[in-house]
């Protein structure tokens, strides 16, 4: 059996990946994980999101998925969770607040959106 050699995988060469699959972010190796390479993965597949490490998730990238899937709010952290982020997600998606877990920005986003809420 004869295996080729495929090289480490660069920065371009996963822009390029994601750029026609989102999910392929699932194979880009950390080195070659950039900002752009995740925002263009979410952008084409906002639920590709669940691939992107929690130090490499930015409020860009977490907007830009959940601007095109708010479920994709379900892979944001709580701790990386923004007001802007949460408040993108159920613009998308209103029952994406389901995944908001913080009281007050759930009744926060609840009420500026007029979506009403049973605590």
């Amino acid at each position: 059996m004869k295996i080729k050699f495929q090289g480490i995988l660069t920065g371009e060469a996963a822009l390029k990946a994601v750029e026609s699959d989102g999910d392929a972010l699932q194979y880009v190796p950390e080195a070659a994980l950039t900002e752009a390479v995740a925002l263009k993965a979410v952008e084409r597949n906002g639920d590709a999101l669940r691939y992107v490490p929690e130090a490499a998730l930015t409020e860009a990238v977490a907007l830009k998925a959940v601007e095109s899937d708010g479920y994709a709010l379900r892979y944001v952290p709580e701790a990386a969770l923004t007001e802007a982020v949460a408040l993108k997600a159920v613009e998308s998606d209103g029952d994406a607040l389901r995944y908001v877990l913080n009281l007050d920005l759930f009744k926060k986003i609840a009420l500026s959106l007029k979506i009403e809420i049973e605590l």
